[in-house]
């Protein structure tokens, strides 16, 4: 039936004519949870979501099951939504491919379904044939990183919504700084907006808050992490390793980034706000930094980071005594991390 970018795909979310399948992929994150998240709000109700929505994890996931649920009628509704993550298109088995074809040649007008490919490592060439099959009876979106003003005008808008003017000139000074990640920018529009108040966000203004290029794949390598996703932290510590980033700067900004999500957790525990140890610490300018991890660890115990904090530390005598090379010390410290947020002892 059709094929999507965002801007086609915005189009056709407008028209409020929803089809019964959707593939969703790309290497753009922000856009793809942006665009899954209002397919599902825009046929969803909240007060019904319990009824009406459900979510699948497609490792090892029987599409039996999934379309059998698909089958059930909404409660108060035209439509439920269900979303699989992850379900592996390439190389689909045979039987899969015909279990799929069949539903997809004749789906309930009740429900529409969602194949959301979060990691960017999909390949779509070897999902070439369940491509087809999405094409054939519903919808492709290919949701890639934004470009020119299509990256620009959003943070601009997100910036005004907040009361503060960025010009032109000034978001892609940002993008060049923060580079082209929109869940990054919008991030980072969010913490200039809150250090400005209202007004104009000026370059110095960016100077002072943003974070820098290299810092924010080592903050997305951390995020990564704390999501479970291995995967994606692995890829982002070798990107560093080959743009040459010193390993010393790597651990420390993972560090600081641990330090920040015990200070906020200790506040937030004592019933305050998660940025209230800013002054203590000399945070200055940057309290945004605790508020942003309260934020983020929001699903860690205080034992975890603790854990992790020790595993930092260790790992900060290793790189310094340098009887380990360096590569090997912050690849051995990320599946010890991941072990630990994932509740497995080291």
């Amino acid at each position: 039936m059709a094929e999507f970018d965002e801007k086609s795909l915005k189009a056709h979310i407008k028209s409020g004519e929803y089809l019964p399948v959707y593939l969703i992929y790309g290497d753009e994150d922000y856009l793809k949870k942006n665009y899954v998240d209002t397919i599902v709000s825009k046929n969803v109700e909240p007060s019904f979501e319990s009824f009406n929505y459900e979510k699948y994890d497609g490792k090892g996931l029987d599409l039996d099951t999934v379309f059998q649920a698909a089958t059930v009628m909404p409660m108060m509704s035209d439509k439920r939504c269900l979303v699989i993550e992850d379900y592996k298109l390439e190389g689909i088995s045979e039987e899969n491919f015909r279990i799929m074809e069949s539903f997809f040649a004749d789906p309930p007008e009740t429900s529409i379904i969602i194949f959301y490919q979060k990691k960017t490592d999909f390949s779509a060439a070897k999902a070439k044939n369940a491509i087809t099959l999405f094409k054939k009876f519903g919808a492709v979106c290919v949701l890639n990183k934004r470009t020119g003003n299509d990256l620009i005008k959003p943070l601009i808008s997100a910036a005004s919504k907040q009361k503060c003017i960025l010009t032109p000139q000034m978001a892609n000074y940002l993008v060049s700084l923060a580079g082209d990640d929109s869940n990054m920018l919008m991030n980072e529009i969010n913490k200039l907006c809150n250090f400005v108040g209202e007004g104009e966000i000026t370059k110095a203004h960016i100077d002072a808050v943003a974070v820098k290029t290299d810092d924010a794949k080592i903050y997305a390598l951390t995020k990564a992490l704390m999501n479970k996703n291995f995967d994606e932290a692995y890829r982002t510590l070798h990107s560093l390793f080959r743009q040459k980033i010193e390993p010393e700067y790597i651990l420390g900004v993972i560090i600081s980034s641990y330090v920040d999500m015990y200070r906020a957790k200790a506040s937030l525990a004592c019933g305050q706000k998660a940025d209230a140890l800013a002054g203590d610490f000399g945070y200055r300018n940057r309290a945004f930094a605790l508020s942003n991890a309260g934020r983020d660890s929001s699903k860690m115990d205080m034992s975890v980071i603790r854990n992790c904090l020790n595993e930092l530390s260790k790992a900060d005598r290793e790189l310094k005594s340098g009887s380990t090379m360096p590569a090997l010390v912050l690849e051995q410290l990320m599946v010890k991390l991941f072990l630990i947020t994932n509740g497995e002892k080291v």
